[in-house]
């Protein structure tokens, strides 16, 4: 029995899929607020060498004497303060009680109190502004302490790359549903704790156990709404449940301008997300799932209540098939004596050079889109006068990409729209690095149009991956991409690091992963309109049929 069949007489997409895709875009809105939180706790600030003999107790961070104590530079088009660096006092240091510090006292600090041809370092700063990250609250500073800040979001993703490795095993064991809840709750438990840390090591290693174990909110969010609709609402399924991901990273944001300290961020982002312990009574386990395991009156419960929800009458013939076809059809399957089905279907996937290829593309075309998509979210922070704003702007973009993403993928299908998607952001990233930081809009635009591309891309392979794979092992391969593909995103934290080396380097790395990906993906077949396989077999043939029907009419003529 074909599910898909089932759905047809169901409607694809009606108020039953719809009031559960609002509940699981509930849930991926927590999801990004959980993945985006650290750019902001961990983020880096402006600051500079206190000098004692000048800084009163309620200093600003640039007063009007500052260029005599403290070297400046240029930095993304600006002259700014170093950071560790102060001139060095002259031997007639002029000493200054700061209880009694005032204005009066800036004649103190002339040019004649250093000697602006030596420095020396600083171990106390000032910071401009009153918001606190982690730099702020354990000294995380000065360029050889800089990889503490990026290590966070690489240790982030670290633990994504653990939680991906089994998380789609468990998915395919206990089901969508539990994961998704239990990952959820454990993920607000280390987020929590986080908030708490003591110091920069507790802290990192809540980081770390976060994804580790929550890792599972987004995957099971979005393969269980996949799999409640057909194949004409896959995208526009895929698009609506997707586009809350862009709200929760510009929610993660403002609630990061309006609070300024990483605990608070922290608190405000982790703890709303048990409300999704209601999940367990509002929303249903996956259809397609419980199928391939057997317990099809479970199945048949949930495709009853979702005809009466929808106000459709199934015929008796559809749910005679419904009754009598998951036992033939997995049975017939599982015909490798001890070895369970989903071992059996995995061994077979190696065993086919067709599925083999397309899998081994999709992990390098995921490693690539990652490291871009991450890179870029990262990195978004030094874009512009304002990290906030720009950072909003570079997660709100996300929002036409997913409907660019459902009208393109519709009329011209997933194919091009992967291929042209990789394509234009590789010549933006690219055409970016080349600008001068003075161009300052034109900069973001095309930050924005890089970011506006690697999303479509982003979006597509989720469902490309979801349509190249059969049922039994579809979360499985979606989590082992999604894993391998957390390479990317793991050295992607890392990127501000290369602009000490070459400040458009990032950038130039961004285009050339994206265009080799866009020519490799060439060899995908195309899926639109394609049903969603269940079998090994069917997963095969996608783009067989289409490929023998061009050859005979190309034989005809």
């Amino acid at each position: 029995m074909d599910l898909d069949e089932v759905l047809d007489e169901l409607k694809h997409f009606g108020k039953f899929q719809a009031t559960n895709y609002l509940l699981l875009s509930v849930a991926i809105l927590f999801a990004a607020m959980f993945e985006a939180s650290f750019i902001f706790t961990a983020g880096d600030l402006d600051y500079r060498c206190r000098i004692p003999d000048c800084d009163g107790r309620q200093t600003t961070f640039q007063p009007s004497w500052l260029q005599n104590a403290v070297p400046f530079h240029m930095h993304d088009g600006r002259f700014v303060p170093r950071r560790c660096l102060r001139f060095s006092p002259r031997n007639a240091t002029i000493l200054i009680d700061n209880s009694l510090y005032t204005e009066q006292n800036v004649s103190s600090c002339s040019p004649d109190v250093f000697d602006n041809s030596s420095t020396t370092r600083c171990h106390e700063w000032v910071y401009d502004g009153d918001e606190t990250t982690i730099l702020r609250e354990w000294d995380i500073t000065c360029e050889e302490n800089l990889w503490k800040l990026t290590m966070v979001g690489t240790v982030n993703n670290i633990g994504q790359f653990v939680g991906l490795s089994v998380v789609g095993l468990v998915s395919d064991g206990i089901g969508r549903k539990t994961t998704l809840i239990v990952s959820m709750v454990l993920s607000c438990m280390m987020g929590m704790a986080r908030s708490f840390a003591w110091s920069y090591e507790i802290f990192l290693l809540f980081e770390f156990l976060d994804p580790a174990l929550g890792t599972g909110v987004y995957t099971s969010a979005l393969v269980l709404g996949m799999e409640l609709v057909g194949s004409s609402s896959r995208v526009l399924a895929a698009t609506l449940i997707t586009s809350f991901y862009a709200i929760g990273q510009a929610l993660t944001g403002l609630i990061a301008w309006w609070l300024q300290d990483w605990r608070l961020i922290l608190r405000a982002s982790y703890l709303p997300s048990l409300l999704c312990l209601s999940y367990y009574w509002l929303i249903p386990e996956s259809v397609r799932w419980l199928l391939t395991k057997r317990r099809t009156k479970e199945a048949t419960d949930i495709i009853l209540e979702a005809a009466r929800t929808n106000g459709v009458s199934l015929s008796e013939n559809v749910m005679s098939k419904i009754r009598s076809s998951s036992e033939q059809k997995y049975t017939e399957e599982n015909v490798e004596g001890n070895e369970g089905p989903w071992r059996s279907a995995l061994s077979q996937v190696f065993r086919s050079k067709t599925l083999l290829t397309r899998l081994m593309i999709s992990i390098f075309c995921w490693v690539s889109i990652m490291f871009v998509y991450f890179g870029l979210t990262v990195n978004s922070v030094s874009v512009g006068s304002n990290k906030y704003t720009s950072f909003i702007l570079v997660a709100l973009i996300e929002l036409p990409a997913y409907v660019a993403t459902y009208l393109s993928m519709n009329k011209f299908g997933r194919k091009f729209s992967l291929i042209s998607a990789l394509v234009i952001s590789g010549i933006s990233c690219t055409a970016f690095a080349f600008l001068p930081p003075e161009l300052e809009w034109a900069r973001l635009l095309l930050f924005l149009a890089g970011k506006f591309a690697i999303t479509i891309s982003y979006t597509v392979m989720y469902v490309y991956n979801a349509e190249l794979f059969p049922t039994e092992l579809r979360h499985s391969l979606l989590g082992a991409c999604a894993m391998f593909g957390q390479i990317g995103s793991i050295l992607a934290p890392q990127t501000p690091l290369l602009d000490k080396v070459m400040e458009s380097l990032p950038l130039l790395l961004f285009g050339a992963m994206s265009v080799l990906s866009g020519l490799l993906a060439l060899y995908f077949p195309e899926t639109l309109n394609v049903k969603l396989p269940d079998t090994i077999e069917e997963a095969k043939s996608i783009g067989k049929k289409k490929r023998r029907k061009s050859e005979e009419s190309k034989s005809e003529t």
